[in-house]
């Protein structure tokens, strides 16, 4: 026999010899395990096979009533027995000992959970019966007390016998102990680098989105929500993952239920984290003394649900949902009760100082006011006004977030101003006369470059910005309703370009001749320099322009060939082959035919389409333009308007400006030039006090518009379009004779639809909303 054949013989004998002990060691039948007793898994198999309660029969009722009774003498019995075999194996602690005392643990643990069962199954006289506080409740308690003090000392053994375990293991192998000791390790080196980092990492976070985008997406302020907790959710994941990785050791198994605790303890913490970001970013307080308040509400009622729901938890897995179990659950509805009354008694002063800042109260609440210093009863006025307050500003917080939507807030808007119709209506004061002509102007101030601005159209306005605020060559078009600002966004980009030479020019009515005109003259030539000159002067300037071009409806024609001279200045621009910009004013009436006429073929970089004014935006705008310079500036006293459900203004007047300005947006459909000319139109002057106050205007009404022919509504199309027309031109528009036009033109002057400028009608401003109005209904024109 060689060498290589007696080591391989050595070799099988000694794995055989290692084989033997594992073998020995993992060799356990079913048997071998404790179990329940068998009439403890037969209760359990019978319960199982009972219905649901609201299917249960008399007959299957009183089955559980006999079931209960016999699984309350079962856990009498076995009670007795688990003593037993807690003081043997005191007295002798081998393993057969402990197999006895297990077995007796897991028969109780099954009689428990079995008796949960049938007390959700039984009449509610029996639940009260054996879980309320009368006789048989407290022979209960103190018979689930005692399963509770034997359970203490199964535990306490238990946990005994596993660490002499673990012992016995690391001497044998420490491999195990020590591979989970270095993953728990990594594990708490990331969290100590997370905690020194975390701050770091957010803010850099935070500055690299806000850089690129001025409305992060709603995943990204959802990981800024977090950031307010990062902390606590950080060492709860630690300690999360690092009791998984121990209960993998057979002997630290039972540690994987301090996962309990700890998501308790700091899931409580998270969730006053959050709670109170929430109530911080939706509260309008800004007190100190309000976020203390705030603050230990959160914290007495958090902490007290966690408390409740841990000690609850233990109860339920370690004894069921038995006597104990309510008891304790009763207890915690006492304690909440005494948190809501002590919060109470804490928030009473807060409460009423924020009440008075409401004008209107229902009766109750007043009620509640004169209460609030009685003994007991001021506890009831305390909760009534709390919980109406809560209402109101959670009514005003509901209508708030829908009237950011404009089929909602035009609704409510439209139903306010048929109730202030209705209101004032009957109602005639003759000592009120309005306020005509120039005027009106000296109470409600024209606009100028020096009025204060309103944040409008940002996102627009940042969009051409990339295009014109360049040294690339770009021309782009601003396109919106008339008087909508586009004057005023124009010069707002003007003002804020730094690498060119800006140029401002106000296309006149007569056309692109005269556009030239005032082109070359704004450039430093004589008037009379051709076309050709201006090509070479732009092309041959070392100056970079930025040129605005404001009202170039007047070069658009809605018929055939009519964009030849927005094409001609167009293609002038593009020549010019120097890195200058220029950007369009187009009535969005206009633009729609060169959107049409065109089609695919583009002339522009970008067209940048202006958007409604809001609510918010018009009532600034309104503030602002009030002279306030006057000895008798413009007052709203006498206003009649009914309350509005997200209005919570301190005053009436408030309230009356703020109702006011809700129906000229509503009626100007977010054009602030109609709302101006409305809001002057209800100017009223007191002819004893000369008090100069706002009353409700009334807009103009006409069945002729609707009921108008086709070929008269083109007409005032036409003229819409053209911003102001000549008879020739409307008759080249519209395919009718110039006859018919005067005639028709005539009818509408004499109605005072338009108005004539340089021998050329333009819609009135009066009129100009009804008409779009009506235009818009027929299908003629797209507001």
């Amino acid at each position: 026999m060689t060498t290589m054949d007696k080591n391989t013989i050595w070799f099988a004998v000694l794995s055989l010899l290692l084989c033997f002990p594992a073998s020995a060691r993992w060799d356990y039948q079913d048997d071998d395990l404790p179990v329940a007793s068998d009439n403890a898994q037969s209760l359990e198999k019978e319960i199982d096979t009972l219905p649901a309660k609201l299917f249960l029969t008399s007959s299957e009722t009183n089955k559980i009533r006999r079931l209960l009774s016999y699984t309350l003498d079962q856990q009498d019995r076995e009670i007795v027995s688990f003593n037993e075999a807690l003081s043997v194996y005191r007295d002798e602690s081998n393993d057969q000992n402990w197999f006895d005392v297990q077995t007796q643990y897991l028969t109780l643990n099954s009689l428990s959970h079995s008796k949960q069962a049938l007390l959700e199954l039984a009449t509610d006289k029996t639940f009260e019966q054996l879980t309320g506080f009368g006789p048989d409740g407290v022979t209960q308690f103190r018979q689930e007390l005692s399963i509770t003090k034997l359970n203490a000392e199964y535990f306490v053994y238990f946990h005994l016998r596993s660490f002499k375990t673990l012992v016995k293991e690391i001497f044998i192998s420490p491999i195990p102990v020590i591979w989970a000791g270095i993953k728990v390790f990594i594990i708490y080196s990331l969290l100590m680098w997370w905690l020194a980092n975390e701050k770091r990492l957010f803010e850099q976070f935070k500055t690299h989105v806000t850089a690129s985008t001025s409305k992060p997406p709603l995943w990204v302020r959802a990981i800024w929500y977090l950031g307010r907790a990062s902390k606590s959710i950080a060492w709860l994941i630690a300690i999360t993952v690092s009791l998984q990785i121990i209960s993998t050791i057979e002997a630290l198994s039972q540690l994987v239920y301090l996962e309990l605790l700890t998501w308790w303890v700091l899931g409580g913490a998270i969730a006053i984290s959050f709670i109170l970001e929430f109530v911080h970013r939706n509260s309008l307080a800004t007190s100190k003394t309000v976020a203390a308040l705030r603050l230990s509400t959160v914290r007495r009622y958090v902490w007290s649900f966690i408390v409740a729901g841990l000690v609850l938890q233990i109860a339920s897995q370690t004894l069921g949902k038995g006597t104990i179990y309510y008891w304790i659950s009763s207890f915690f509805t006492l304690w909440f009760a005494l948190i809501t009354l002590s919060v109470i008694i804490m928030w009473k002063k807060t409460v009423f100082e924020s009440l008075d800042k409401v004008a209107e109260k229902p009766i109750y609440v007043v009620w509640s006011t004169s209460k609030k210093d009685v003994f007991i009863l001021g506890i009831i006025a305390t909760s009534v006004v709390t919980l109406w307050l809560a209402f109101h500003h959670l009514k005003n917080k509901l209508i708030g977030l829908l009237s950011q939507y404009t089929v909602f807030n035009q609704a409510l808007t439209y139903l306010f101003k048929i109730e202030v119709a209705k209101q004032t209506g009957s109602s005639t004061d003759h000592n009120l006369v309005r306020i005509k002509g120039d005027d009106a102007f000296n109470y409600v101030l024209p606009g100028d470059d020096f009025s204060p601005l309103v944040t409008y159209a940002k996102d627009e306005i940042q969009q051409l910005s990339k295009y014109l605020l360049t040294n690339s060559p770009a021309i782009c078009v601003v396109s919106g309703e008339r008087g909508i600002g586009s004057t005023r966004l124009l010069k707002q980009i003007l003002h804020k370009v730094k690498n060119a030479e800006p140029v401002y020019v106000n296309c006149p009515i007569s056309g692109y001749n005269q556009l030239l005109v005032h082109l070359a003259v704004s450039l430093g030539l004589d008037e009379e320099t051709s076309e050709v000159k201006i090509l070479n002067h732009l092309r041959k300037s070392e100056i970079h322009y930025l040129i605005a071009i404001d009202n170039c409806q007047r070069l658009v024609k809605p018929k055939v060939g009519g964009l030849n001279d927005l094409i001609r200045f167009t293609n002038l621009l593009r020549r010019s082959k120097k890195s200058h910009r220029a950007v369009f004013s187009i009535e969005k009436a206009s633009w729609r035919f060169v959107d049409r006429a065109r089609g695919e073929r583009l002339l522009f970089d970008w067209v940048a389409f202006l958007p409604k004014w809001s609510e918010l935006q018009i009532s600034q705008l309104l503030d602002s333009r009030i002279n306030q310079e006057q000895s008798l500036p413009v007052n709203f006293e006498g206003l009649v308007v009914p309350k509005q459900w997200d209005n919570d203004s301190e005053s009436e007047e408030d309230r009356a400006r703020q109702g006011f300005y809700r129906i000229l947006w509503h009626y100007s459909d977010g054009n602030p030039t109609v709302a101006l000319r409305f809001f002057r139109f209800s100017l009223r002057k007191d002819k004893s006090t000369k008090n100069v106050v706002v009353r409700l205007f009334h807009a103009p009404e006409s069945e002729e518009l609707d009921k108008m022919p086709k070929p008269m509504l083109a007409i005032l199309r036409s003229i819409v379009q053209l911003e102001a027309a000549s008879p020739e031109d409307v008759s080249d528009c519209t395919q009718l004779t110039i006859s018919e036009v005067i005639g028709t033109l005539r009818y509408f002057q004499s109605r005072g639809y338009i108005e004539w400028k340089e021998d050329k009608a333009r819609i009135s401003d009066h009129w100009f909303r009804h008409i779009t109005n009506v235009l818009d209904r027929q299908h003629l024109l797209v507001k």
